[in-house]
């Protein structure tokens, strides 16, 4: 079994995406022979009422929901966002809540981001941080989005040590002490070096700490897999990363 825990669908009003639906990225899993995948929808990015995106999102992937477990994004700085959370959860069985607070207008150090982590995971959901959703070297101008400061993730993580976290898209794993939860860290950006920038991360923080993550549709989804092909792993790393990390973190993807 493969899990991919960093899929997208829908809209990038940067640069045409030939492939956005629902549709699409099952064909691209079944190309790379992956069984499940956590998927947003772009378009919440930059939706004024973000949760427009959460009923997209339901709708496209209800018959496919064997496969495809949904994450919402929600604006803390929106009115009656509580409700919009808990409809993602209850409603729409969305286990996962994706922080993008660069392009929803708030910062990760102000007050609305921990109410919204709270209440998360009151709700029994797990919260999902991104370093970045593009490389900026390629950001067009217009794009809001920036690289997160990772000092600030790791106070804000700290306000909540009992919780594990989904770590996407960073270049480097964080500062947590051990009596916090570990969290998970997907391999898109730990790549390089023919694959041996991975191994040194793998070696250094083990292979527990880390999850499949492609960023289908906004990417083609062969890097990571190429990448841990190279990597001189066990079977059980290689499930652990493949799979069980990640399906342990989230029931739902059992």
């Amino acid at each position: 079994m493969i899990i991919d825990a960093n899929t997208w669908i829908g809209h990038w009003p940067f640069r045409s995406l030939p492939k956005r639906s629902a549709r699409d990225l099952l064909e691209q899993m079944d190309r790379l022979k992956i069984s499940k995948a956590l998927v947003g929808n772009l378009n919440g990015l930059l939706y004024k009422d973000v949760h427009e995106s959460n009923h997209e999102l339901a709708a496209e992937i209800q018959r496919h929901a064997d496969r495809l477990v949904p994450c919402a994004l929600i604006n803390p700085l929106y009115d009656g966002w509580r409700d919009d959370l808990r409809q993602c959860r209850e409603k729409f069985g969305m286990p996962v809540l994706r922080l993008t607070p660069d392009y929803h207008g708030y910062a990760l150090s102000d007050p609305c981001a921990s109410e919204l982590i709270s209440e998360a995971h009151g709700l029994g959901m797990r919260v999902a941080f991104y370093w970045r959703i593009v490389d900026p070297r390629g950001r067009h101008w217009l794009d809001p989005g920036r690289e997160a400061d990772g000092a600030l993730v790791e106070q804000v993580m700290a306000q909540f040590p009992e919780h594990p976290f989904l770590m996407l898209n960073f270049t480097r794993v964080l500062s947590r002490p051990d009596t916090q939860a570990p969290c998970l860290y997907d391999i898109t950006y730990f790549l390089g070096r023919n694959g041996l920038l991975l191994m040194d991360h793998l070696a250094a923080h083990g292979a527990a700490r880390f999850v499949l993550g492609t960023t289908m549709l906004m990417r083609y989804g062969s890097a990571p897999l190429l990448a841990l092909e190279k990597c001189e792993l066990s079977s059980k790393e290689r499930e652990a990363i493949l799979w069980r990390n990640i399906a342990k973190l989230i029931p739902e993807l059992s």
